[in-house]
Order: structure tokens, then C-alpha cells, then sequence
């Protein structure tokens, strides 16, 4: 298996040239190296292959330019600082990374273990004896010591596989910590932008009432001169009242957004007399304008998503450890040897000292005559494993390019959504105003001015939130393609190499 016996804390090494195919199959058939050993047939490979080659591209691919070690921290390519701040905090105080930490320590203490078991196991104990002698009158105490020693051969790999397998575990639970501090830069992200179009849209039904305030107090003015019916007074209220429903119901997006933001990056969500601010001190009320990506969205190649994706890596070591545990369980079915030694010591001859008094070694063989099964069960149910294993492995393969592909078709149609819908804003605004003045003119009724705003309100509201979803589909983008700083690192620096 690839990478099976390699140490855990060693540099990750991709291949050097790009690989003509992936099958979770082969997988599979290589971890089968371990089958079993009383003439039972390897298990099949049933997962069909996964083909990838160095030729294979996502449909956005067309002029987009491959990902650089920049885009490993990719909320840096959005012009806002105070974004940047927020995901940084949440890399940093978030309660889900620290958990993965602790799995990993744990992991890295289970590979430590696992390797004490392939050496010399040395234990001590201590006696003293108390002799009485009554027709001598004497009384002798006798201090003694031993060691023991015990040496298990492994003759059959079972503890290498088992090494193997928690270095594995090992790899895994590292790229499950990447995993989650992918997923948490993500969520960082989103929420962020979840709460500057909430703000945002505040603000824009904020400007919106204070127009529809002018309009009503014209239709009032209009009405009691008797220059209009009441009728427009009526709808001018009417009008003004929704608006002000609508910037309540912003308000409560605004206020949940910034609490699981701040939930994210490790801080209390309950309300305090100090509002939130960006690094710069600004207050979050100061702050203005959607994030937007900097740049073209960088696009990797589908083969190289098995180096960039944490949890296909993640995948991967889940099978090797699979077909590890295999072994372990065949190696089980046979005979153990094992070499304990014993060193006694006792108390030297008319002396306190002590002094050797027996050593010994010798080779025990342990052999399970019948169990009723029970070890070969074993052996049957680390097959079914790895089987699964692989089929999760292929699996996660085919979710990632699927996501891949939708999150970049959806940031493709976020982009022209953009453009029409700032068109639309445009033109319902010059409307706007041109009803206004007709309307004080008296040349058009008030319906067809509450029309119109109502049409320019709806077209700046579809406008802001369109480039909330184009910020977030950049966002989420990114994270499709598992990039996220730290030990990708590495990865990014071969995948260059390999593309020159």
C-alpha cells in the first residue's frame, strides 16, 4: 500500500509525474498482499475504477490559472480585511479544530504504543525472605530481585501490520485536522458574508424608508390640499409599513449571522456593550460593500485533488490502514513465538550483596487448536472492512470532483447574475427618479410611483444579495478544491513542480 510504512510525521510525497489512473480497486488488490495464508482465496476487488490523467479538466478550466501557494489561504484574495480577521480568529480559537488536535495527539500516542510492542519488554520485582531457624535460635533475611524479559518474534508481521496500521490512523487524524480547518475557514467565511448582506440590506431599507417617508408626507400634503385621494396617502403607508418589516426581518438575519460568526471564531454570541469591530477598529457599521474575489478563481486539475483534498488523503489512509488490520488478523491465526528470559537474583553468601543466581531463556510457542472460529471471523471481518474502505475511498473520489465541478458552474452563473441584476438596479433606479419627479409634477398617479420604487427596491435587494452569492461560491470553491494552509503546503509546491 502506498505510504503504509512510511512514518507519519515524514514529508507527504506525492508522485513524482502525474499517475495514469486512480482505482480504488488497485488500492484494494495491493492491500490483498496480506490475504490469508491457509489457502484462502485474496479478496476480490469489487469497487470499479476511478480514471484520472494529467489530461482530465473541470469544465471552468477554459483561461483559469492553476492554484499557487497564495491561494492556500484564499480568504486573503477577498478585498476585505475584516474578513481575513474573522476566519484567521476561527482557524485559531475554533472549538472543532481543537477537538481534531486532540485526536491527533491521541492518534500519534496509539502509533507510539503500537511500536513499544515490537520491542524487548524488561520487568522487575523484588522479594525479601524471612528464615527462622528455632533450634538454631537464628533469624535470616533473605533479599531477592529478578528481571524478566520478554521478546515476541512477529514471525508472521502481525505487529509490523499493526504499526502500520496506527501510522495510518496517524496520517488520517493529520488530514482530518485539515479537513476541519478547511470546513471552518469555509463556514467562517460564509457566515461572514451572511452578515455583511444582512447589514447591507439594513441599511438599503433604512435609505428606502426615509424616501417613503418624503413620498407619504408629499401624499399627505397633496391629499389635505385636495390635490390627490386619500387613496395615496393610504398606499404611501402601506408601502412604508412593509418596508419597515422587511428591515426587521434584516435585522434578525443580521444579529444570528454575527452570532454564529462569533461562535465560529471562539467567542461568546451574547450581546455586550462593545460592538464587533474589523482590525482596523472600524465598527462593523462603518464597514461597506460585499466582498469580492481579487482576480481569477484558480482552478486545479481533477487528479490533482487527491494531493489537495484533505479528506480523500484522509480516505486513502482509512484503506491502508484497512488492508493493515488484515494482516493483523491473519497473522493471529498462527502459532506465536515468543522468547521470555528470567534473570534471579539472591542474597550473596554471609553477605547483604546480591548476586546471581539463575538465568534463564526460553522459546514458547503459543498455538490456538480451536476456537470455534472465532480468529478466522476476525480474519473475515478486516476483508469486509477493507472492501468498504475502498469502496468509501472511490466514493469520496467521485463526491469531490461532482462538488468541484457544481461549485465552480455555480460561480460561473453568481458572476453573469451579477452583471444583469446591477443592470436591472440601474435602470429601476433611473425610473425611480424619473417617477419621482413626474409624480411631484402631478403628471403620474401614486400607484405608478410606489411601482416603481417598489421595483427599484426589489432590483438593488436581488442586486446585493446576488454579490453575497458570488462572494460565497468563490468561497466555497476554494474549499472544493481542499486548499487551506499549513501542510498543504507541500502539496502545492510538488503539484507546480509537476505541471511545468
Amino acid at each position: 500500500m502506498p505510504g503504509a510504512a512510511a512514518p507519519p510525521d515524514a514529508v507527504r510525497k506525492p508522485p513524482a509525474r502525474a499517475m495514469a489512473a486512480v482505482m480504488a480497486a488497485l488500492l484494494l488488490a495491493g492491500c490483498a498482499q496480506t490475504g490469508s495464508r491457509h489457502g484462502d482465496a485474496a479478496p476480490t476487488a469489487a469497487a470499479p475504477a476511478v480514471a484520472l490523467d494529467a489530461d482530465h479538466r473541470f469544465s471552468a478550466d477554459a483561461d483559469a490559472p492553476q492554484p499557487s501557494a497564495a491561494d492556500l489561504r484564499w480568504w486573503r484574495r477577498f478585498d476585505d480585511p475584516a474578513m481575513v480577521s474573522w476566519v484567521e480568529r476561527a482557524l485559531e480559537a475554533n472549538a472543532e479544530i481543537a477537538i481534531a488536535g486532540e485526536q491527533t495527539a491521541q492518534a500519534r500516542a496509539l502509533l507510539r504504543s503500537a511500536r513499544a510492542q515490537r520491542g524487548v519488554r524488561i520487568g522487575a520485582q523484588a522479594d525479601a525472605t524471612l528464615r527462622l531457624q528455632p533450634d538454631a535460635g537464628a533469624r535470616r533475611l533473605q533479599p531477592g530481585a529478578g528481571l524478566t524479559l520478554d521478546v515476541d518474534t512477529d514471525l508472521w508481521g502481525g505487529l509490523r501490520q499493526a504499526e502500520q496500521s496506527a501510522a495510518a490512523g496517524l496520517l488520517r487524524s493529520q488530514d482530518l485536522l485539515q479537513a476541519a480547518r478547511l470546513s471552518i475557514a469555509g463556514l467562517a467565511a460564509r457566515a461572514y458574508l451572511e452578515w455583511r448582506v444582512a447589514a447591507q440590506d439594513a441599511a438599503l431599507l433604512t435609505d428606502v424608508l426615509q424616501l417613503q417617508r418624503e413620498v407619504l408626507r408629499v401624499a399627505t400634503i397633496r391629499v389635505e390640499a385636495g390635490l390627490a385621494p386619500v387613496l395615496d396617502r393610504d398606499r404611501a403607508t402601506a408601502e412604508m409599513a412593509a418596508t419597515e418589516a422587511e428591515r426587521a426581518a434584516a435585522a434578525v438575519r443580521e444579529r444570528q449571522s454575527l452570532a454564529a460568526l462569533q461562535v465560529l471564531a471562539g467567542e461568546s454570541p451574547l450581546p455586550s456593550a462593545q460592538t464587533p469591530r474589523g482590525p482596523q477598529g472600524t465598527t462593523a457599521g462603518a464597514l461597506s460593500g460585499i466582498p469580492a474575489l481579487q482576480g481569477l478563481q484558480p482552478v486545479a486539475r481533477p487528479l490533482d485533488l487527491l494531493r489537495l483534498r484533505p479528506d480523500l488523503r484522509a480516505a486513502e489512509q482509512a484503506l491502508v490502514g484497512a488492508a493493515a488490520d488484515v494482516g493483523v488478523a491473519e497473522a493471529a491465526l498462527r502459532p506465536r513465538l515468543r522468547l521470555p528470559g528470567r534473570l534471579v537474583f539472591g542474597a550473596a553468601t554471609g553477605g547483604g550483596l546480591l548476586e546471581l543466581v539463575t538465568a534463564t531463556l526460553a522459546a514458547a510457542l503459543d498455538v490456538t487448536l480451536f476456537d470455534g472460529g472465532a480468529l478466522q471471523a476476525d480474519v473475515d471481518a478486516a476483508r469486509a472492512r477493507a472492501r468498504s474502505a475502498a469502496q468509501v475511498y472511490r466514493q469520496t473520489v467521485l463526491l469531490a470532483l461532482q462538488q468541484v465541478e457544481s461549485a465552480l458552474a455555480a460561480q460561473q452563473g453568481a458572476t453573469l447574475r451579477v452583471a444583469a441584476r446591477e443592470r436591472a438596479a440601474d435602470a429601476a433606479r433611473a425610473a425611480e427618479r424619473q417617477a419621482q419627479s413626474l409624480y411631484r409634477a402631478g403628471l403620474v398617479g401614486s400607484l405608478d410611483l410606489i411601482d416603481a420604487q417598489r421595483t427599484a427596491i426589489a432590483n438593488r435587494r436581488a442586486w446585493l444579495q446576488a454579490r453575497g452569492e458570488a462572494a460565497a461560491a468563490a468561497v466555497l470553491a476554494f474549499e472544493t478544491m481542499g486548499l487551506i494552509d499549513d501542510a498543504q503546503d507541500r502539496a502545492i509546491g510538488d503539484l507546480r513542480s509537476d505541471t511545468r
